[in-house]
């Protein structure tokens, strides 16, 4: 807490401890700092703030924010603890469920669906999940980290409007598929809870992800998981699956023509 506060203090200046700042000005200094500052430590600095604050003055944050947010996406995406603390900070004021921080407030009733309206307002430029799926491309944890659990906060908020997205999105799915390759566990088994949500109730979807060599690239896992001794992570693989082959008929085929070829060359 006190590193924080010193944080703050790099970022603001001194304050008189008479007149200490509220949530809500401290929020409007830093995003100041975000939209002004010529200088990139500065502009780390005050992101870094926000995301600190993003739980407990949500409201603030993203009412204040979100512009310069996406503002520093587009700009600073070269540097990868920046766009880290970005991310975080948009996951936190779209979370669909209420942080510890907010379950004392005494505005709990709108804070309860905030982070859809909030989502609702990012979604009023597409381009922006756009944006979100091209940072999957980097491989640094700090930045494909927080992408991916972007992702599913506006999956979970929005899942129709992100599906029509993904689906005219340059290689969207591609992206999301080849993070089943991904060394790091936690990065492959969120991408797995990702692509469960995505293809849900979505044949289009479902027919991509499968023709991107999905089944194989889910047996890989589950092999590489311990087959049935592989628990969550193998459950996760099946229900998957299941989304993929359920009232799909061209990903049954798929399914049966590729097992035919396995029992076939061996």
């Amino acid at each position: 807490m006190e590193y924080f506060k010193s944080g703050l203090k790099t970022v603001l200046g001194s304050q008189d401890p008479e007149q200490q700042p509220s949530g809500a000005e401290t929020v409007e200094r830093l995003v100041e700092r975000v939209q002004s500052s010529t200088l990139l430590d500065d502009r780390r600095d005050a992101c870094r703030a926000l995301k600190a604050l993003s739980r407990k003055y949500r409201i603030e944050v993203g009412a204040q924010g979100m512009d310069a947010l996406r503002f520093i996406l587009e700009t600073d995406k070269q540097d990868c603890e920046i766009i880290g603390y970005t991310l975080d900070t948009l996951s936190n004021i779209m979370s669909p469920t209420l942080f510890d921080e907010e379950e004392d407030s005494d505005r709990q009733e709108d804070l309860r669906h905030i982070g859809e309206q909030f989502t609702e307002m990012f979604l009023k430029k597409p381009e922006n999940v756009t944006l979100i799926l091209s940072f999957l491309e980097e491989y640094d944890f700090k930045v494909r980290w927080p992408a991916l659990k972007l992702l599913r906060v506006l999956l979970s908020n929005r899942l129709k409007d992100i599906q029509d997205i993904i689906l005219v999105s340059p290689m969207g799915v591609s992206k999301l598929m080849d993070l089943l390759g991904d060394s790091r566990e936690v990065i492959r088994n969120e991408a797995l809870l990702l692509l469960i949500q995505l293809t849900k109730s979505n044949a289009n979807i479902q027919k991509i992800v499968a023709f991107e060599n999905a089944f194989d690239r889910l047996f890989d896992v589950i092999i590489e998981e311990g087959c049935a001794d592989g628990g969550i992570v193998v459950e996760d693989c099946f229900l998957l699956m299941l989304n993929l082959l359920k009232n799909n008929s061209s990903n049954q085929n798929f399914f049966k023509e590729g097992l035919l070829n396995v029992f076939t060359i061996n």
